[in-house]
């Protein structure tokens, strides 16, 4: 479940990032591929934890 999720939040906020890029907002865009590093790797950790317990 957790890799469906990482997947569609991935995807969705690649498509924002390359939106701001797109418009010209680069700030926004860098504050987007950001988060989407944080949440992927905080997903990810979380899945790992559940799979040891």
């Amino acid at each position: 479940m957790t890799e469906t999720l990482l997947t569609r939040l991935l995807l969705t906020i690649g498509l924002l990032t390359g939106l701001m890029f797109g418009i010209g907002n680069t700030a926004a865009g860098i504050a987007l591929a950001v988060l989407a590093g944080s949440a992927a790797w905080l997903l990810r950790s979380q899945n790992l934890l559940q799979q040891r317990s």
